[in-house]
Parts: C-alpha cells; sequence; structure tokens
C-alpha cells in the first residue's frame, strides 16, 4: 500500500530537505579550507 503524500507533509518533508541543505553549507563553511579547495576545483575545471 503506497504512502500518501498530503499538500501537508509534502510541505513538511521540504522544509526538512532544505533545512538539511542549509545545515550542511553551515557545517562546510566551518571549514574555509574546504570551500577554498572547491572553488579552486570549479575554477580549473572550466
Amino acid at each position: 500500500m503506497p504512502i500518501r503524500l498530503t499538500p501537508r507533509l509534502k510541505r513538511f518533508l521540504l522544509g526538512l530537505a532544505f533545512a538539511a541543505v542549509l545545515a550542511l553549507a553551515f557545517l562546510a563553511y566551518l571549514r574555509p579550507s574546504f570551500i577554498v579547495d572547491l572553488a579552486n576545483r570549479f575554477i580549473l575545471c572550466q
């Protein structure tokens, strides 16, 4: 039996996913060397 996604549940799951992405971005900025390395990789690939 499939789970029905009501609009309220869908909004909650989208908010949860958005909060997880924001938390990961915040944690990434706690390590500046990671951000610099990521930026260098992005620039060198172009």
